[in-house]
């Protein structure tokens, strides 16, 4: 997937992943058809004493409601990282506003250390949004690549959990 190839600014980042949640939910709504229909086929097959045929559609809705569990997580992390992306958006226009407003009071003779620190703890913060952004960029790649197994798709549901919660935990120190 050529998403993340290039180097993109954050709004055209913030399109890209809005455009593959769009697609994810689609496809998320296709899979939940399909497994419905599956769970409708096992039941009518074990009113009708068709074992063979529950065995099958059971199989099929397993199939299906995984799929669906590792779409469902993918649509999460895209907003996740859209979410991720914006604030990073908010931070720059913060730390811009900043330097500004340091140098009006250097103009002023104010003691600027103060604001100099409070500007290093946004560049920590939008720093730290970035790394985010990239880590989750790269997962989502993973995830989307057709070589991904189950294995790894579960090991990095998992993941998202632990990122989801660093992420909240930066924004609250912002």
């Amino acid at each position: 997937m050529d998403l993340f190839k290039k180097k993109m600014s954050p709004a055209e980042l913030v399109t890209k992943i809005s455009i593959s949640e769009k697609k994810l939910e689609k496809r998320e709504s296709q899979i939940k058809e399909k497994r419905d229909r599956a769970r409708e086929e096992a039941k009518n097959a074990l009113k009708n004493g068709d074992e063979r045929g529950f065995r099958v559609a059971s199989k099929q809705y397993g199939s299906a409601a995984g799929q669906l569990n590792t779409v469902g997580s993918m649509v999460e992390m895209s907003s996740t990282m859209r979410n991720a992306l914006q604030d990073q958006e908010s931070l720059t226009e913060i730390v811009e506003i900043g330097k500004d407003l340091a140098y009006a009071q250097k103009a002023m003779g104010f003691d600027s250390q103060k604001m100099e620190a409070a500007i290093t703890a946004i560049r920590t913060s939008v720093e730290k949004v970035t790394a985010t952004s990239e880590l989750l960029s790269t997962q989502m790649e993973t995830l989307t690549s057709p070589e991904a197994s189950k294995e790894q798709l579960k090991s990095e549901t998992g993941a998202d959990s632990a990122l989801e919660d660093k992420i909240k935990k930066e924004r609250e120190k912002a």
